[in-house]
């Protein structure tokens, strides 16, 4: 099994911190992407997205979607569960993994016009367009901040899938780019610090 990542980024972030939440230990190989060695011919025989992350399993599948490499991993490894333990709770995690997950496409659009560091994604950036898409993120933080109630992490009193989805979106913003993302949804803000002190979100 191999896990092709790029540690920094957003998507490859959600199982990196997964794997160490959950003390799986899986060989990784870390792209260069400042060199494009994820649009290489040689990686995108095996992921034609050109895109982290991907796991080769050890039969040789190549799995290329970050929520499938964690739900493959919680299968073989089904001991302390992440994505809730009965019906009711995996509902509730899931609901807000997906909440979570719209909340990183909605950011990415975001950064790729709020800053020039993409511009093979946006070679124009738009601030105009920009300020418009961080309207679409404020509802969904508005609605995060309501669910993660007084509890410790987004989906109750310990950490899940939800978490791993969401908190590299926050990193991202706050930490490579210093933007404010969440720090005015005081719920959202404490939670962000408390995941951030964790051995599991560190670069």
């Amino acid at each position: 099994m191999l896990l092709y990542q790029f540690r920094k980024g957003t998507n490859p972030r959600r199982v990196i911190i997964y794997l160490s939440e959950k003390g799986i230990d899986v060989p990784r190989y870390e792209l260069d992407y400042e060199n494009k060695e994820h649009r290489s011919e040689k990686y995108r025989a095996i992921n034609p997205s050109g895109r982290a992350p991907t796991l080769v399993t050890d039969a040789g599948l190549a799995i290329t979607d970050s929520a499938a490499i964690v739900e493959y991993l919680e299968e073989l490894h089904p001991e302390r569960p992440m994505i809730g333990a009965d019906a009711a709770s995996r509902a509730r995690v899931r609901s807000l993994e997906r909440l979570s997950a719209d909340l990183v496409a909605r950011g990415q659009l975001w950064l790729w016009n709020q800053t020039d560091a993409f511009p093979g994604k946006e070679p124009a950036p738009s601030r105009d367009a920009a300020d418009r898409i961080f309207r679409y993120i404020t509802e969904l933080l508005d609605v995060l901040e309501k669910e993660i109630g007084e509890h410790a992490f987004i989906a109750g009193p310990t950490p899940t899938i939800a978490d791993f989805t969401a908190f590299p979106i926050f990193q991202t913003a706050r930490e490579r780019f210093d933007l404010a993302f969440g720090n005015d949804h005081p719920r959202l803000d404490s939670w962000y610090k408390r995941f951030r002190d964790r051995p599991s979100a560190d670069y």
